[in-house]
């Protein structure tokens, strides 16, 4: 009986493929007719456990029930191949007349899924295959149901990951202005609340924009979309951090759900004048890197956004010089929640950023991450961002 066919879900026992594997031709027999008579008709039979492992090589099964004591190679040594060389999941039913404690030990340490007494009793055997399929079927729903999922959110991820800007979009801005960036962004799930962007805002300046979405996973990403959508249309207010933070603020408060909120951070950089603008809704604080090796953090605070409908912002001033650098980044890169204590200070980060910018921008990233924790692929239980801005280009 050919029963190499895609395996699919049903409820139809006429349609569970089983394999009987037993040296005696009466045993064979007897298996197959209470299974017959249990409405499994879909099956197939194997006199020792080499042919069985040549079936199976080529055909697919659904279960198998299996003899201990056989020639050429026992029902132990099957359950080795099928878990190992044929590396297959199905279920494994072993019949057995011994008794002993350690021979059914041994069994389920090899791979076997249950275990039914010698000599057969027939309601028992129905009940063990069919309790086996059925979960079978169930773990198959769950694991398509999982593959679906995964798909969907790894379609959703390179959407979200396209609404931040690429190195061209950045030094399509940034270049003419005279400025360079390097940028990080990891999701601490495969989804993150975390968004940054850069505008242009004129000829010689530019606005760059971090938020951090409270929450994780597809909730939090939701909401960056619609920070995105929102700050799409804040064209005539790029000029002005405070309105353009309280004009998003205002945006924001009826459509973010309860108890969900944003930090934020927008300045206005002319590297002409060596001046930048800047509001801060609750955002961690900037630093500014100084060229001769000194930093200072930014000072300014303001209400996180998606409150308080009319919340105010103060926009506040500082000073670029042509080899300062500003270091914007989420709380992801200095908070330690397992251990509050053991957070990283301004002056951590500033010393791990000035003397890894020093090294060149090839790297950064994987280098500061590299510094401060030890790898470069380090996981946050938080979304992480940050930007290196820099006054330096020719």
């Amino acid at each position: 009986m050919d029963l190499a066919h895609s395996q699919s879900e049903h409820d139809d026992p006429a349609r569970d493929r089983i394999l009987i594997v037993d040296d005696q031709a009466s045993s064979r027999l007897l298996i197959g007719s209470v299974l017959e008579a249990a409405g499994y008709t879909c099956l197939a039979y194997a006199g020792d456990g080499v042919e069985a492992i040549e079936w199976l090589a080529a055909n697919t099964a659904d279960i198998v029930i299996l003899d201990i004591r056989m020639p050429r190679m026992d029902g132990f040594e099957v359950c080795r191949e099928i878990r190992g060389r044929l590396a297959l999941d199905l279920p494994i039913l072993v019949q057995t007349g011994i008794q002993e404690a350690d021979c059914r030990v041994d069994a389920f340490k090899v791979g076997a899924s249950d275990i039914v007494s010698k000599p057969l009793n027939p309601g028992e055997l129905v009940s063990r295959v069919r309790l086996h399929l059925e979960r079978r079927r169930m773990i198959g729903r769950l694991q398509r149901y999982q593959d679906r999922m995964e798909d969907e959110l790894r379609a959703a991820q390179s959407m979200q990951l396209a609404l931040l800007p690429g190195p061209e979009d950045v030094a399509a801005i940034l270049h003419p202005r005279g400025a360079a960036m390097t940028a990080f962004y990891r999701a601490s799930h495969m989804l993150g609340g975390d968004l940054w962007q850069v505008f242009p805002v004129d000829e010689t300046r530019f606005g760059v924009f971090m938020v951090d979405l409270s929450g994780h996973g597809v909730s939090a990403a939701i909401n960056a979309f619609r920070v995105n959508m929102i700050t799409a249309g804040l064209v005539r207010e790029r000029a002005d951090p405070a309105r353009w933070l309280a004009a998003l603020n205002r945006t924001l408060v009826p459509i973010l759900p309860v108890e969900h909120f944003a930090t934020a951070f927008y300045a206005v950089i002319d590297p002409a004048a060596g001046e930048m603008r800047y509001a801060v809704a609750g955002a961690p604080p900037p630093l500014i890197l100084h060229g001769d090796g000194s930093w200072e953090e930014l000072s300014g605070r303001g209400l996180i956004l998606g409150c308080l409908a009319d919340a105010e912002y103060e926009t506040f001033t500082a000073q670029l010089g042509p080899q300062d650098r500003l270091f914007a980044y989420s709380d992801a890169l200095y908070e330690d929640f397992e251990n509050p204590d053991a957070s990283l200070a301004a002056g951590d980060i500033a010393t791990a950023v000035q003397a890894e910018a020093a090294a060149g921008a090839d790297a950064f990233a994987g280098r500061l991450l590299t510094r401060l924790f030890g790898r470069a692929d380090a996981e946050f239980r938080d979304d992480l961002t940050f930007l290196l801005i820099g006054l330096d280009v020719p």
